[in-house]
C-alpha cells in the first residue's frame, strides 16, 4: 500500500506546514488515521524528509481546530470524540446547514441544479449496490454543494472545520443505518426541492431537520430518525 505521505517529499519548503496540515487533515477525514492514534512529530517528518518545525506547526493548527488532540507529556493524538461531542457536532451541523439551506433558497443555478441531481441519482446507483462509502461520499458533497451554493464566503470554511469530526463520528452518513439507503436519497431530493420552492422558512426548517437527524413522516406527521 503506497504511503499517503510520501506525496509530500520533495514540495518547496515554504509550502510544507500548509501542505503537511492539509494532508493530516484529509487523512483524518478519510479515517486513514483513526480517533485515538498517535501522531509523533519526529516519525512523520522522517517519513516526509523534512524537519520537525512544518510538522509541528501543521500539527498545532489541527489542535486549534479540535481534530488533533495534544497530551501534556505524551504528544499529539488523533481526536476522540465521546457521545456529548457527538451530540454538539450534531446541533453545530443543524445550526450551520438551516443557514445555509435559507441562503441558498432561489440561488441555485443550472449547473448547481444538475449537479445536485445527478448526486441523488448515483446516490440511488450506490444504494443499490449497497456501495455505502460511495454513498457516503455523495453525501457528504451534496451537502458541501448547497452550502458553497449559499453564496456566504464563511460558511465553506465553517464546513471545513466540522466535516472531519463528523466523518470521524458518523454524524452524517452513519454505516450503521440499518433503514432503506434508497428513501435517505430521496429525503435529499425534498432538500432540492424545497431550495427551488416557494417558502423560504419551510427549506430552513427541512435542512435543519435532515441535519439533525430528524424529519417529519409524511404518514402520521411524527419525528423519525435519519442517517444523515
Amino acid at each position: 500500500m503506497t504511503d499517503p505521505l510520501h506525496s509530500l517529499t520533495g514540495l518547496k519548503r515554504g509550502l510544507l506546514s500548509d501542505q503537511i496540515y492539509d494532508l493530516i487533515k484529509a487523512m483524518i477525514k478519510e479515517a486513514t488515521l483513526e480517533p485515538g492514534e498517535q501522531l509523533v512529530e519526529s516519525q512523520l517528518a522522517r517519513r516526509l524528509q523534512v524537519s520537525q518545525a512544518p510538522v509541528r506547526d501543521a500539527l498545532k493548527r489541527l489542535s486549534h481546530e479540535g481534530l488533533v488532540t495534544h497530551v501534556r507529556h505524551q504528544g499529539n493524538f488523533v481526536a476522540s470524540y465521546t457521545p456529548e461531542d457527538a451530540e454538539q457536532a450534531k446541533v453545530a451541523r443543524a445550526a450551520l446547514e438551516e443557514l445555509a439551506g435559507e441562503l441558498a433558497w432561489h440561488r441555485l443555478d443550472d449547473a448547481t441544479r444538475t449537479t445536485l441531481e445527478s448526486l441523488i441519482d448515483r446516490m440511488h446507483e450506490a444504494a443499490g449496490e449497497r456501495n455505502l462509502s460511495e454513498f457516503r461520499e455523495l453525501d457528504f458533497t451534496f451537502h458541501r454543494t448547497v452550502i458553497e451554493a449559499s453564496g456566504n464566503a464563511y460558511l465553506p470554511r465553517m464546513w471545513d472545520i466540522i466535516e472531519p469530526s463528523l466523518r470521524s463520528m458518523h454524524v452524517l452518513g452513519d454505516p450503521e443505518f440499518a433503514g432503506d439507503w434508497h428513501e435517505v436519497a430521496e429525503w435529499h431530493r425534498s432538500l432540492l426541492d424545497q431550495l427551488n420552492g416557494d417558502d423560504r422558512d419551510a427549506c430552513a426548517a427541512l435542512f435543519r431537520a435532515h441535519a439533525a437527524g430528524t424529519l417529519l413522516d409524511g404518514t402520521d406527521g411524527q419525528p423519525r430518525e435519519g442517517s444523515s
